[in-house]
């Protein structure tokens, strides 16, 4: 997904490397809710932006419909390009907390473990703590787009496993600055 206009996909991966995958997820949430027809999205996209702007985007979501079509992944999946930046981060994940003992990660860890914990627990076992976390925020993001109320408890919690997130993402940036 190189495209050389802007496109929100691009800022988000430049930006913050967890809201770029958060990003594409709800895309392809969204192409599988259109059935993959880049036309119903147009007339959706129209309202948000114009000239190329526009056109950047229906090229960037053009492209995940493609990718989501070859790799067979109209039910669910993520594309390839994902769970390879899935990896990455998981690599950074270990890194930071056993190659650099990385402070400020160690203690954002520290605070989502116990949270973490508890979703495998419930049902999301067998998956790599990375994952467990952009799951969860995948889930509260979802939850807040349907105006859900969440208890302070749950919270709470997704604070910090986002306070998590956001110690990886800024460790990612290190890493791709070559400052780690």
């Amino acid at each position: 997904m190189s495209i050389e206009d802007k496109n929100t996909a691009e800022e988000k991966r430049r930006a913050h490397v967890v809201e770029y995958i958060l990003y594409v997820w709800q895309m392809e949430d969204l192409a599988r809710a259109i059935n993959f027809d880049l036309s119903q999205l147009r007339a959706h996209l129209q309202a948000a932006y114009g000239g190329d702007r526009l056109e950047s985007e229906l090229t960037w979501f053009g492209d995940l419909i493609t990718k989501m079509k070859a790799e067979k992944l109209e039910k669910s999946g993520h594309i390839s390009e994902l769970n390879e930046l899935m990896m990455e981060l998981v690599v950074l994940h270990r890194t930071l907390l056993e190659v650099t003992k990385d402070a400020e990660y160690k203690r954002a860890y520290e605070s989502a473990s116990p949270h973490l914990t508890e979703m495998e627990r419930r049902g999301a076992p067998g998956r790599s703590e990375v994952e467990g976390v952009l799951t969860a925020l995948y889930g509260w993001l979802m939850l807040r787009l349907k105006g859900t109320e969440l208890g302070p408890e749950t919270q709470a919690s997704l604070v910090a496993i986002r306070d998590m997130a956001n110690a990886l993402a800024g460790g990612y940036e290190k890493m791709k600055a070559g400052a780690l």
